[in-house]
């Protein structure tokens, strides 16, 4: 990893910690091992930082709604949607990914202090999942394993419960893998209640 890259991972290490505003530069540098000012080099300021994180939050985000999306279309309505395939997509890709988390817990933070990050913190957090997995399960509508209407109403229940674990698991202190089998555990016990064992 290069100077610029450890100090982009170190600072939001420190962000997601104890918030945006408790960090200065000194601390940046002290905890990469390098002076003030070399900070400067790669960076204009600490909101430069804080920028190219997001800026590299949303373009993680982007590829894996891309990559969403072209399944979608590609769908034929044949295949069915699996845990499996929903983990490996989005829990590993995103919700345990520690660039991820990170952030997602250092705009929980900042979502107080910064009208930016707050409309982030909507839109990532709670408007695209909701999204993701509501398109998720209209695809298992048109598969034939339930109606759309009932693929709406189960997509806003597992919205909710993905919501509430995520928020007890993965964003509730150190994220540990004990966290995460709990997680997969508890999401899996209840997609498959829903789905009646058929997804």
């Amino acid at each position: 990893m290069d100077t610029k890259e450890t100090i982009l991972f170190n600072a939001l290490e420190m962000f997601a910690r104890t918030g945006y505003n408790t960090v200065s530069i000194r601390d940046i540098a002290g905890t990469v091992g390098i002076k003030e000012s070399s900070i400067y080099y790669h960076f204009r300021n600490k909101q430069d930082i804080l920028d190219s994180i997001m800026e590299r939050y949303e373009a993680h985000i982007k590829g894996l709604t891309d990559i969403l999306n072209a399944a979608v279309t590609d769908m034929d309505g044949t295949g069915p949607l699996t845990f499996q395939a929903m983990k490996e997509f989005f829990f590993e890709k995103y919700l345990f990914d520690p660039f991820c988390n990170q952030v997602m817990r250092l705009m929980m933070i900042e979502q107080f202090h910064n009208e930016t990050i707050r409309a982030l913190y909507n839109r990532y957090l709670f408007e695209l999942p909701e999204k993701i997995q509501t398109e998720a399960f209209r695809m298992v509508s048109r598969s034939g394993i339930m109606s759309e209407n009932d693929a709406l109403r189960i997509s806003r229940m597992f919205f909710s419960v993905m919501t509430t674990l995520t928020f007890r698991y993965l964003l509730n202190g150190e994220l540990t893998e004990a966290k995460k089998k709990v997680f997969c555990a508890e999401a899996f016990s209840f997609f498959d209640s829903v789905s009646g064992g058929g997804m």
